[in-house]
């Protein structure tokens, strides 16, 4: 197999007239002689001289199980025969050329193959597949064998959209590097598309069905992929099933079908699937078109329940998110705060809550218009992002310039840093109107903690917007706070900066 190493080529050497190096063209490359034809692990490409086969017909039989790129060198006799009969990925070079033009004709293949492997996965793309099989339509014998393993990852689109696009990629390059370690032997290895694979063996059917078992046991091995329950359907193929081997890809598809309206995490083979159902007295072709209408039966089914899943996200996320600043609306802060409330006080854990109000925000709406007030609504909410984890904290509109911020598992100590940080943030902030005008924006802010005297998450709100009144009554810019105790404090004046760091 490819071994797509292609920053330090691999290049083995069968024959008897190998160079001492590739010159200075190719430094770095490495450079072996292959003993054994048929073990060419780890090579990257090959450099093979034909007459190390007892005939050229030999040598090219040989050279269709190879999947890496074969440099042919050849006596001047044989270059026509070859050239006409090269598939894309090999090439031809006289065995008198120099080492010049020999490194010249290995560093062609060498682009050559990158534009034909697929970037994500490491192996062949679908257009070096469907090379394979016209060389082999017009080399190979009849009594030759080749049989194709087709396989296709259960419910991969499911698997995007619960983990992630990213983690999909990580999937298809662990599975490819599973197909490739299981088919070692194959000449060649392809994504077809999508999640979409298939391999190629010169063997009869019963090896790739023993290989493709292997496959489906070891992705169902815990260390795979351990966030997820992975499977595959595998459908099966040989020369034997078609009259025109162009038409394998279609049989395999069938059989592929066949496994995934059985229940998926099957492997068919389709001569055995044809015979079991004419000895039955069924009709393959409908049998075939019977498994194609349910498995995209299913699929529209899925994909049907998955829009209307999103297109229901979509609308809960605009009903409980408000438009403007895109924090959560007051309906939804209302009934989150409520359960966060009695979660906290069954668990005996700190709650916090901080309410923020703009001041002068009306005069600004009346001097500037609506525009600049939505404009620094939006700056203001940006502001508060900045200054909570949000990873931790949340926070809902209260009102038109009011922002509650909850602060679960925070005490009242370290909310009211938090409180600080946010008033100083807006007081550094440079504001301006939709004109371009500066503004000067500060914030009154409320802070209380959750404790035996408030029965509910509303006689919470009520301490907590007291404290926020205070703050605008006492001179505005400022926080107010009020302890267990029932002491009240307030802080008007701007302390040293505080990091996120400082909050416990």
């Amino acid at each position: 197999m490819f071994s797509h190493r292609l920053d330090q080529p691999t290049v083995g050497w069968i024959g008897t007239h190998m160079p001492a190096d590739l010159g200075t063209a190719l430094i770095g490359w490495n450079l072996h002689v292959i003993d054994d034809p048929r073990d060419t692990t780890g090579c990257t490409f090959l450099a093979v001289e034909t007459d190390h086969f007892r005939s050229l017909r030999a040598c090219q039989h040989w050279g269709q199980r190879i999947a890496c790129p074969i440099l042919f060198v050849c006596p001047q006799q044989q270059v026509c025969q070859l050239v006409n009969e090269l598939t894309e990925k090999d090439d031809v070079c006289l065995a008198d050329s120099p080492t010049e033009l020999l490194a010249t004709r290995l560093f062609k293949l060498q682009q050559a193959s990158r534009a034909m492997i697929d970037p994500l996965t490491g192996v062949q793309r679908r257009e070096a597949f469907f090379q394979y099989l016209r060389f082999w339509a017009t080399h190979s014998r009849h009594s030759d064998r080749l049989s194709v393993g087709l396989f296709d990852l259960d419910n991969f689109k499911r698997f995007n959209e619960r983990f992630g696009h990213e983690a999909g990629d990580i999937l298809l390059q662990k599975f490819a590097a599973l197909l490739r370690d299981a088919f070692a032997d194959s000449p060649l290895l392809a994504r077809l598309g999508g999640q979409e694979f298939i391999a190629v063996l010169p063997e009869p059917e019963h090896v790739v069905e023993r290989i493709s078992g292997e496959v489906c046991k070891r992705l169902k091995h815990p260390d795979f992929f351990p966030r997820a329950n992975v499977s595959v359907s595998v459908g099966i193929a040989g020369s034997q099933d078609v009259r025109a081997l162009e038409a394998i890809c279609e049989a395999a598809e069938e059989a592929l079908y066949a496994a995934k309206a059985a229940g998926r995490d099957q492997v068919c083979v389709y001569s055995q699937r044809t015979n079991q159902l004419m000895l039955a007295g069924e009709d393959p072709d409908l049998a075939n078109l019977e498994n194609r209408s349910r498995v995209m039966g299913e699929r529209v089914t899925s994909y049907i329940a998955q829009r209307s899943r999103k297109i229901l996200q979509n609308l809960r996320v605009e009903a409980e998110s408000d438009g403007l600043t895109k924090f959560f609306t007051r309906r939804y802060l209302d009934r989150r705060l409520d359960l966060q409330f009695r979660h906290h006080r069954q668990a005996g854990e700190p709650l916090s809550v901080a309410l923020i109000d703009l001041d002068h925000f009306g005069s600004f709406n009346k001097k500037y218009g609506w525009p600049t007030g939505d404009k620094t609504l939006t700056t203001v909410a940006d502001v508060i992002r900045s200054g909570i984890r949000l990873e931790n904290d949340w926070v809902g509109r209260y009102g038109g310039e009011e922002f509650c911020v909850v602060l679960p598992g925070v005490i009242l100590e370290n909310a009211i840093k938090i409180a600080e940080r946010l008033r100083g943030l807006a007081a550094a902030t440079q504001f301006s109107s939709t004109a371009g005008d500066p503004l000067r924006i500060t914030l009154s802010v409320g802070v209380v903690q959750m404790d035996q005297r408030d029965a509910d998450a509303a006689a919470l709100i009520e301490r907590l917007s007291q404290q926020t009144l205070r703050a605008k009554e006492s001179g505005r810019n400022q926080v107010c706070w009020e302890t267990s105790d029932g002491q009240r404090h307030r802080l008007a004046t701007s302390p040293a900066k505080l990091r996120l760091a400082d909050i416990a």
